[in-house]
């Protein structure tokens, strides 16, 4: 009775001290960073993100963990009026700073014409934080931070006020990361942020075209992340590639088979969390020498007895098994998909869409054949799927 009531003891004191270690550590970690986003990552869906058009509008899908944008081929759309869409997704709390860490990924399925900077029809991707501030004498002032991902610094247009516009190329046919220090873009462009305080952000993921694509273009959108606190001032040291920008601030990452590679900021703890961490290490200590005391008083009053050990050879087949063959099994691995030879197909099928535009719908196989070169069943097969698209009759 007298063992039993001290490992009872023993037990009980090990988890009072785990618990409110834990819980600290955990606490303190959350008072550095807080994430202001919702559905990041769009595993539900748009919930937390509200839709709207852009001129005539656009189409989205949501529905495999990310948030694919496109515009659709519509009339021919006069002077420079834009048609596309938009999600925004606004943030009102009462702890908001300017210690601000804004992360995104995106695949941008668009042609050379789309993306060319002297394009008659140029694709517009974008992505905007609106910033809604109060100065010391109560006057309220809206700031934008407009960040481009297709766009050219000879093609921006005379800044508005209070309006930053910034580039961040992001490339087609690949996922792209990028990481921006909303805190020193702003400061860049408008002064120190210790002059205002912050009351409200909207971030908005917009698409949108000036005229009639050749072909529809695609705006894939992944692991949106809007981060306030002591977390945003650091970050991982990676090998990185400097983007394009008039104050760049922005680390980028590239993986062309698809996979998008996060850049997360380095957690900082506060001091409070170094002690309850060398706590921690002690509770854990204790924890183990109290693990195996219980386990060596077990063993005195349960002494352990041999087992008999059987191979899987040695075990007797029983009936059901007998009657279905050794390679039923065997499991095989499905094979991988070819993710670079669908991008490789995606890239032909515009360049052949493209090609057959220019030439009002009618060609030459060889003439093609030459021009695209390619072989002619390649020729064939782009066109057999172009036609299974839609995209051609």
């Amino acid at each position: 009775m007298l063992a039993f009531s001290r490992k009872r003891l023993a037990l009980l004191l090990v988890v009072l001290m785990v618990l409110p270690s834990v819980s600290q550590i955990r606490s303190s970690q959350a008072e550095g960073a807080t994430e202001l986003l919702v559905n990041g990552k769009f595993d539900y869906g748009i919930e937390g993100w509200g839709p709207y058009q852009i001129g005539s509008g656009g189409d989205y899908d949501a529905d495999h963990g990310y948030l694919d944008m496109w515009v659709p081929e519509l009339s021919p759309v006069s002077g420079t009026k834009e048609h596309g869409i938009g999600f925004r997704q606004a943030v009102d709390r009462g702890d908001l700073t300017f210690d601000l860490t804004y992360r995104l990924s995106i695949f941008l399925k668009v042609s050379h014409r789309q993306s060319s900077p002297s394009s008659l029809m140029p694709t517009l991707v974008r992505s905007k934080i609106e910033l809604y501030t109060v100065t010391s004498d109560g006057r309220s002032v809206k700031f934008i931070l407009i960040y481009h991902f297709l766009w050219e610094a000879s093609e921006l247009r005379e800044k508005e006020a209070y309006t930053a516009h910034l580039l961040r190329t992001a490339g087609t046919y690949a996922w792209k990361s990028f990481v921006m220090d909303v805190k020193k873009d702003f400061e860049s462009q408008f002064g120190p942020s210790s002059n205002y305080n912050l009351e409200r952000i909207e971030v908005s993921l917009e698409l949108a075209q000036i005229s009639v694509p050749f072909s529809t273009p695609h705006a894939l959108w992944d692991d949106i992340s809007l981060v306030c606190g002591v977390a945003a001032e650091k970050r991982e040291e990676r090998t990185t590639t400097s983007t394009q920008t008039f104050e760049s601030t922005t680390t980028e990452t590239t993986s062309a088979e698809g996979n998008t590679t996060s850049i997360v900021p380095t957690p900082s703890f506060p001091p409070g969390a170094v002690f309850w961490i060398g706590a921690l290490v002690v509770v854990v200590a204790i924890s183990t020498a109290a693990i195996v005391y219980l386990a060596l008083g077990r063993r005195r009053m349960y002494p352990l007895r041999p087992l008999a050990v059987h191979s899987f050879a040695q075990r007797p087949t029983t009936t059901w098994e007998a009657l279905i063959p050794a390679e039923a099994f065997v499991m095989t691995r499905p094979p991988a998909v070819g993710i670079q030879k669908i991008q490789a197909l995606m890239r032909l099928d515009d360049k052949v869409h493209a090609y057959i535009s220019d030439r009002g719908g009618e060609i030459s196989w060889s003439q093609a054949s030459r021009d695209l070169r390619i072989s002619i069943e390649e020729l064939k097969a782009s066109i057999e799927r172009l036609k299974k698209a839609g995209r051609i009759e």
